[in-house]
């Protein structure tokens, strides 16, 4: 089939969930023969993780939802690019990158990584989202269920390169070979909950008195939660190691690893990458989350800040190594069947030679 030329766009805030999902994105279709050009913010550390990747990679002003010129900026690098599909992400660039699509003639894919609002994406002739929950959010506000794909993240089949055994990941951390340990793996805002798995934690502390909690991540909560960990009297169960880049370490170091948000996620990917591990998982019974986990094979769902049953489900895992490791390679399995980078790349192809055909 003959090569497509693919402009992929993201207004990115942080090198994070959807940035990493455009990039690996982008580098599996070039790899693929396709030619591609990535336009993104010039901040956030993502042009240069592209450059190391051999990706051709463009700065222009595309960011702010006031930002008129953006979507005549776009339009005419596509034009000049020879793009055939504009492959949007994040709510800017999909608003202005839909705008310049019906400017240039050329198709749009907006792609959903979160529970956004729909009007952003409205432009773009198709849509594609990282999960059913996230296509039900769209679908309620309006989108049209026959123009929106379902297309699961994709895990890259090199994710676990380098990852040390648990007893190494555990020695780099200073945690002992016997110690009962839980990651959190997330940005450190009010969404995510981790005020919820630390009030779990401190219920946990008398049945576990070694339970180490390790939360991988930045953001405005960081002081917060320090302070909390001290008021509840857990200061030495408690890490904050900040941000990592080798978080599949800090995972590969836990007995379980937990996404405790009362916001609803996109998809919770930071759970299947920790099933990769072989790791049971705890999550939010919410949208997006429930799709990562399944409930009672791969894992738990609590019900979202609720701090009890979270520290009962917890328990429930510390205290079962045959079930955790069940779960574990429950979890495996399934995340291998749903979520690899091939399937992905392969249902973007297709969604990418439909648009072309339209």
């Amino acid at each position: 089939m003959k090569p497509l030329s693919i402009l992929q766009v993201i207004t990115q805030r942080r090198f994070s969930g959807a940035e990493r999902v455009c990039l690996s994105l982008c580098a599996d279709l070039q790899q693929r023969g396709h030619r591609v050009l990535l336009l993104c913010k010039p901040d956030g550390g993502l042009p240069d993780e592209a450059r190391k990747l051999g990706l051709a990679v463009q700065t222009p002003n595309i960011s702010g939802k006031l930002n008129l010129v953006a979507p005549f900026n776009l339009a005419r690098i596509a034009r000049q690019f020879g793009a055939d599909v504009i492959h949007t992400h994040l709510s800017s660039a999909s608003l202005w990158g839909g705008l310049a699509g019906r400017l240039s003639g050329i198709p749009t894919l907006g792609h959903v990584h979160a529970l956004n609002t729909w009007f952003y994406y409205r432009f773009s002739t198709l849509a594609a989202t990282c999960s059913g929950g996230v296509k039900q959010y769209v679908v309620a506000q309006g989108a049209d269920p026959l123009k929106v794909r379902v297309v699961y993240n994709g895990i890259p089949a090199n994710r676990l390169d380098g990852v040390p055994s648990s007893a190494e990941a555990r020695q780099m951390l200073g945690v002992a070979p016997d110690q009962p340990v839980v990651a959190c793996v997330a940005h450190l805002s009010p969404k995510k909950g981790q005020t919820f798995l630390l009030q779990a934690v401190a219920l946990l502390r008398d049945r576990f008195p070694d339970l180490v909690c390790l939360l991988a991540g930045e953001g405005e909560m960081a002081e917060q939660l320090q302070q909390q960990a001290v008021e509840l009297g857990i200061a030495d169960h408690v890490r904050l190691l900040g941000f990592r880049r080798d978080v599949m370490s800090v995972m590969q170091a836990a007995d379980i690893v937990v996404l405790p948000s009362i916001a609803k996620e996109g998809l919770g990917l930071v759970l299947v990458e920790a099933a990769l591990l072989e790791k049971p998982t705890i999550g939010s019974n919410a949208p997006g989350i429930d799709e990562a986990v399944k409930d009672g094979v791969t894992g738990l769902l609590v019900a979202p800040g609720d701090a009890t049953a979270l520290a009962e489900s917890l328990a429930l895992l510390l205290a079962d190594a045959v079930l955790r490791s069940q779960m574990g390679q429950s979890g495996r399995q399934r995340a291998l069947q749903m979520f690899t980078q091939e399937a992905m790349v392969d249902q973007f192809e297709a969604i990418y030679r439909e648009l072309v055909a339209q």
